[in-house]
């Protein structure tokens, strides 16, 4: 079957999406600091007919009417967006559905499923539009260019400017003062089978190039495509009439049955499996540790994976929400610029925490949970080195791959395994960061810290087995010669227990209790280290 549209970022959403979210990021970071604006955000806001807003205007919410005036410029996020005034500024308005019929004094950015430029609209400059449906109707006035991309869009009234287009399906039907420059696809494409449920009645256009008898060109028209144009005979074209013929790829079909699923499995155990290698050769320590803790903890870390999950999802709704109230609350207080800066962090928050979350589940948790299954077939639970660990990560991801390829099973192993790997993560980073603080106490404390004297044999015992435990937990076993004794002192460098001192009953330690003889021990630097033992003078010859 021919693609729908040789125009490639029209057969990818998600950057299209990414620029619309980044233009309008860019929108608000452009708002001097100095100015004034009104933030309005509610389920139904209405700009009243007899009501002026002097100042740019915020908006969000579920329906934005603008009957009445805004000065300044208006940017709206919302449901459903009717332009029914006049905006003397910009409009950038990302909904649902965006209908302007009154005025928009300068450029006009909209995004959304369904555009509408009615009969009475106005725009004195520019428009750029990307959405499903792009339409303006006979009557509607464009003192710029137009810029839009859609899958389909139908142009009437009068365009001052240029047009440059992308889309499945165009139809040129109305003035335009310029060139026309389009990208779009064949006339023997299908239509889409899907189209939004709004309010708005949506055109019907046909795939490719189309110019109806109300078609005004007095500039040239120029136009890529895998077939010729449909231009009627009352079409006025002024200028030339140049296509490029775009070869049109059959989309070749692809393997069905066990072929199918042995090519999908491939391709998912490549992904993994190269991945895996590239997280043993960066982050070795965290992908052998999250294995050690689902090991030993497997119950423990699949709880903790629903609750990353979870937590997760509900921090980005909180974060986002937060950044508006503050947004709100800012340009109250007429800080249009602190305000913007909150909504465009809020945004780039929510994007790190969605990205991480897609990393560790697509990722970094089948990577951990397949060295785990492989360090289990293979009878080493941890496996040293890394070619050990490489074989046994593709063993595990093997048997993963294999069990993902069962129907009905393969979706609740991928949420297990999701779980799984994430909840060891999280849990093997809550024990290193706590390992890491004992090992600076404990580092602190030898060098001589605040209430702690460097001979103390109590505190310089539990501090050098807090030291030993934890880097026996780093690394997976305990140094030699020393036996997993938490609370074991450090090793002794007097006399042993049989030999008493000199001078001492052997039932007494130096350490304990007032000195009866001698001079009274003077205390020694921190740099001077531990004190030799006492010695007595030798006795004079008799």
């Amino acid at each position: 079957m021919p693609r729908t549209s040789p125009v490639p970022f029209l057969r990818r959403p998600l950057p299209l999406l990414i620029l619309l979210l980044l233009a309008l990021a860019t929108a608000l970071v452009t708002v001097p600091a100095a100015g004034a604006a009104e933030v309005r955000g509610e389920e139904n806001v209405v700009v009243a007919a007899d009501e002026v807003v002097d100042d740019d205007l915020y908006v969000t919410g579920g329906s934005v009417v603008v009957d009445g005036t805004v000065r300044g410029d208006l940017l709206v996020a919302a449901g459903t967006v009717t332009i029914n005034g006049t905006v003397e500024g910009d409009l950038m308005a990302a909904a649902r559905t965006v209908v302007i019929e009154g005025t928009v004094g300068d450029d006009a950015r909209v995004a959304g499923q369904v555009l509408l430029l009615g009969e009475q609209a106005r725009v004195a400059d520019d428009l750029v539009a990307a959405g499903y449906s792009v339409e303006t109707r006979p009557g509607a006035e464009i003192g710029g260019d137009v810029l839009l991309g859609a899958y389909q869009a139908l142009l009437g009234g009068t365009i001052d400017g240029e047009v440059t287009a992308g889309a499945a399906a165009l139809a040129l039907a109305g003035a335009i003062g310029g060139n026309v420059q389009a990208d779009v696809g064949s006339t023997d494409a299908t239509g889409a089978a899907w189209a939004p449920t709004t309010g708005v009645a949506v055109p019907r256009v046909d795939p490719g190039l189309t110019l109806t008898d109300a078609a005004r060109l007095d500039g040239d028209l120029s136009y890529r495509s895998g077939t010729e144009a449909t231009i009627a005979p009352g079409a006025e074209i002024a200028g030339d009439v140049v296509h490029e013929q775009v070869a049109v790829e059959e989309e070749p079909a692809g393997p069905a049955g066990p072929l199918a699923l042995l090519i999908a499995g491939l391709r998912r155990f490549v992904t993994l499996f190269l991945a895996g290698l590239l997280a043993l050769w960066l982050l070795p320590r965290t992908v052998a540790g999250a294995a050690g803790t689902l090991r030993s903890r497997p119950w423990l870390s699949l709880g903790w994976g629903a609750l990353t999950i979870v937590g997760t999802a509900v921090a980005v709704v909180a974060v986002l929400v937060v950044a508006v109230l503050l947004a709100v609350a800012l340009g109250w207080l007429t800080l249009a610029g602190l305000a913007a800066a909150a909504v465009v962090t809020g945004v780039v928050l929510d994007l790190v925490l969605v990205l991480g979350l897609v990393l560790a589940v697509a990722l970094l948790a089948p990577v951990v949970v397949g060295l785990t299954a492989g360090g289990l077939l293979l009878r080493d639970r941890a496996p040293a080195g890394f070619g050990r660990r490489a074989f046994a990560l593709a063993l595990g991801l093997l048997v993963y791959v294999l069990l993902r390829a069962v129907p009905f099973l393969g979706p609740v192993v991928a949420l297990l395994v999701a779980l799984l790997g994430v909840g060891a993560l999280v849990v093997w980073a809550g024990d290193a960061a706590r390992r890491s603080r004992a090992r600076r106490r404990a580092d602190r404390g030898r060098g001589g810290g605040a209430g702690t004297s460097p001979g103390d044999p109590q505190r310089s015992g539990s501090q050098l087995a807090g030291v030993q435990q934890s880097r026996a937990q780093d690394t997976g076993s305990w140094p030699a010669g020393h036996e997993q004794h938490p609370t074991a002192g450090p090793p002794r460098t007097g006399p042993s227990p049989g030999q008493p001192l000199h001078g001492n009953p052997p039932h007494e330690r130096p350490s304990e209790g007032p000195r009866t003889q001698g001079p009274p021990q003077q205390a020694r630097p921190p740099w001077a280290g531990e004190a030799p033992a006492r010695r007595l003078p030798p006795e004079p010859p008799r």
